[in-house]
């Protein structure tokens, strides 16, 4: 078990963690609320500026060769950033089509600047990477 542990403890599974707390928050089966509202408001700049940078932070962690967990980082970076801006648009229209243009802006900034994030922080990381000893996939 021991062995599989670096793959089960890595960015998919924080991925996951983020996109349960997003879908748990907007899945109140109530309409939001403005409180509600201004806290999603809050999500949209909060996922791509902090969560997703916060998803390098697997590379201080030891396990698996780096040149692989980078492709994994930004893997989890697609598919988790996609969930979690498709959830969170979800829950501030609370499927009214009359809320407004808020949530499909919402939904392509979220996308815009978390996959900008994400490019900046794989082009450093692969910096980082080609400077260090032992290569890409060591």
């Amino acid at each position: 078990m021991s062995r599989f542990l670096p793959y089960l403890w890595g960015p998919e599974l924080y991925w996951v963690l983020i996109c349960g707390v997003v879908h748990g928050v907007t899945r109140r089966h109530l309409p939001p609320t403005e409180s509600l509202t201004r806290s999603f408001d809050l999500w949209v700049w909060v996922i791509p500026f902090l969560l997703v940078p916060l998803t390098f932070a697997c590379f201080f962690v030891g396990g698996t060769g780096r040149g692989w967990l980078l492709l994994r980082v930004n893997l989890a970076i697609a598919v988790g950033l996609f969930v979690a801006a498709v959830s969170l648009g979800n829950g501030m229209t609370y499927h009214q089509p009359s809320a407004g243009p808020g949530a499909g802006t919402a939904f392509i900034v979220m996308l815009i600047f978390g996959y900008g994030m994400a490019m900046v922080g794989t082009v450093v990381t692969a910096l980082i990477l080609a400077f260090r000893a032992g290569g890409w996939f060591s």
